[in-house]
């Protein structure tokens, strides 16, 4: 088969953006509008021609995303500390809203204590995050 050279141009002009490196904040912007638009003509059609260009999209956000924001392991008790600070929320006001002691919350906190799947649901609850990010 012999490419059709104008026909090639044309559609790279299309799609190329796609397939552009994210090289920085205005690409992925650009990246993440045209996955956006993707998503839209897909819709829930998992059979749609187009699902694999947007499958390649969002891997190139991602890996873009991996690289320029990396997110640094953090255990429970870094997480807890993280939120508390973040949301200027006092040991007390936590204990007060989950319903576990003071004592309790300081022993997680300073690593004494190991968080239990239930200590990782309330804390989840109440922070509104998911949970896993406290076991």
């Amino acid at each position: 088969m012999t490419l059709n050279m104008p026909r090639l141009r044309t559609a790279w002009n299309e799609i190329g953006v796609l397939l552009a490196p994210i090289t920085d904040a205005e690409g992925l912007a650009q990246a993440t509008d045209n996955l956006e638009h993707l998503l839209n003509e897909i819709g829930e059609n998992v059979e749609h021609p187009l699902g694999g260009l947007a499958q390649l999209l969002i891997e190139r956000i991602t890996a873009y995303e991996a690289q320029m924001f990396p997110i640094p392991d953090a255990d429970p008790a870094e997480m807890l500390a993280f939120y508390l600070q973040q949301r200027q929320i006092t040991q007390e006001e936590v204990t007060i809203g989950i319903g576990i002691t003071q004592s309790v919350l300081s022993r997680l906190l300073n690593r004494k204590r190991p968080f239990t799947a239930e200590h990782a649901r309330v804390l989840g609850a109440f922070f509104k995050t998911n949970p896993v990010v406290f076991i």
